[in-house]
């Protein structure tokens, strides 16, 4: 409960800052939901492979052993994607279209949180033990 509260919390704090990022960088909000939309879809795939082990690295490639796992990583990609470049999705959800950019800073805090994640693994490792 701890790892999961805690992963929540930064993935709340990265999403606010991606956010705020739009609005004082990009002087757009819509930009800056749309940033963050595309950083908690990256984040809820590290967040799922994070997940299926306590203390276990998800840097190995039996991380990507499970066809239903990466079916549904790339269905998230693909999705998130979509919402930011198809107008439909533009109307809806008021999204922006992004560019590289932007994608670049979408996967500031997936990076932040798979490293974190691993940082608190390593301890747990290194411990012998996990509550």
């Amino acid at each position: 409960m701890i790892t999961v509260g805690a992963a929540g919390l930064a993935i709340s704090i990265g999403l606010l800052c991606m956010i705020q990022l739009g609005r004082s960088l990009y002087d757009s909000l819509a930009i800056g939901n749309s940033i963050a939309f595309t950083a908690f879809a990256l984040c809820l795939i590290v967040a799922a492979l994070e997940c299926r082990s306590e203390t276990g690295t998800v840097l190995t490639t039996a991380s990507f052993d499970s066809k239903q796992m990466n079916r549904a990583m790339l269905i998230e990609v693909v999705l998130a994607v979509a919402v930011t470049q198809m107008d439909l999705f533009h109307r809806l959800l008021g999204t922006a279209e992004l560019d590289l950019r932007h994608f670049a800073w979408a996967l500031v805090p997936a990076v932040a949180l798979l490293v974190l994640w691993e940082l608190g693994k390593l301890v747990a490792r290194g411990r012998g033990r996990v509550r």
